[in-house]
């Protein structure tokens, strides 16, 4: 009995040494959801104060905060020294049964939408009450959003929606500005062509999408100027226009792609530290091909959500 109890406690011990210490927030109340942040809090900060928002995906149906997406990199970016936090969002696509064009446009429009207000919300909340605690201060101009399929849409419409005015954008400061994006597998929605950015330049943006991506388009898909504009289009402005980001195209890979930030934490930390911090202006554009990567979901579409599990 003792050496069942003596080794409890070590097992306790050791879990309690390495975990990364966390503070849940209420950040706002929308119809009926109560949206929550959790905030990891690393042990020594880094000296650019720099903060990860991570917005999980999950088509807009499902997901969560805490669930298997936020772990390595809460762990990963807490070691380095970043405050990271991730949030909930509203999922605008729970419980659609109407999968035709029309229906599907409006809703994945409307859940899109919501998706970038939250985002913009919990950004205001960690504006007005966590920029300095006992635990941790934060620069305001070193916040980066980062997400894969639904969240990287998110991460890239709250850029687009920052940079034009539209949606909630208003509640921030008029001189807030991400320091920086990453976006695993996203794309813009857009009522106006191709994204452009007319009251501000974007962040610089790490893209990373598969070419053969039929979910989230690598392209675009578009009637007139309503459509989603995906990695490829998005960096024809980006090169137009001389907008800093890094673009990572993936020759013949789906939608995969969009899970592949958790064995590519090296990679976007060496973005944030080359470019977001360093040198914002910079251009990269590499296509990245590995043979033992087997292509997996290339012909899966928005209307083959609805056999998503909700």
């Amino acid at each position: 009995m003792k050496r069942t109890i003596s080794f409890s406690l070590l097992i306790f011990f050791i879990f309690n040494l390495f975990a990364q210490e966390k503070e849940t927030h209420l950040y706002a109340v929308k119809d009926t959801s109560k949206l929550y942040m959790d905030v990891y809090v690393p042990k020594v900060q880094n000296e650019q104060q720099g903060c990860l928002f991570f917005v999980f995906g999950g088509g807009f149906i499902g997901g969560k905060r805490d669930d298997n997406q936020i772990q390595k990199v809460k762990e990963y970016f807490t070691e380095k020294g970043y405050v990271v936090i991730a949030i909930d969002y509203r999922l605008g696509m729970r419980g659609q049964k109407n999968f035709s064009a029309l229906a599907s446009v409006k809703r994945f429009d409307y859940a899109i939408q919501m998706a970038a207000e939250d985002l913009i919300s919990s950004i205001d909340y960690t504006l007005k009450n966590l920029m300095e605690t006992k635990k941790f201060k934060l620069n305001r101009n070193n916040f980066i959003l980062m997400g894969s399929s639904a969240g990287a849409i998110a991460a890239l419409q709250t850029d687009y929606a920052l940079c034009n005015g539209y949606y909630n954008s208003g509640i921030l400061p008029a001189d807030f500005r991400p320091a920086g994006i990453i976006s695993y597998s996203g794309a813009i929605f857009s009522h106006h062509g191709r994204p452009k950015y007319k009251n501000h330049a974007p962040a610089p943006t790490l893209f990373c999408h598969g070419t053969d991506d039929k979910l989230v388009i690598y392209n675009k898909t578009n009637v007139f100027n309503l459509g989603l504009f995906g990695t490829n289009s998005i960096v024809k402005e980006f090169k137009k226009k001389g907008y800093g980001h890094h673009v990572r195209r993936y020759p013949g890979l789906g939608h995969q792609v969009a899970g592949f930030f958790n064995d590519e934490l090296p990679l976007i930390e060496q973005f944030i530290e080359n470019i977001v911090f360093a040198n914002p202006k910079i251009q990269i554009d590499e296509t990245y091909y590995n043979p033992d990567t087997k292509p997996l979901w290339n012909n899966f579409r928005v209307r083959d959500l609805k056999t998503v599990k909700q």
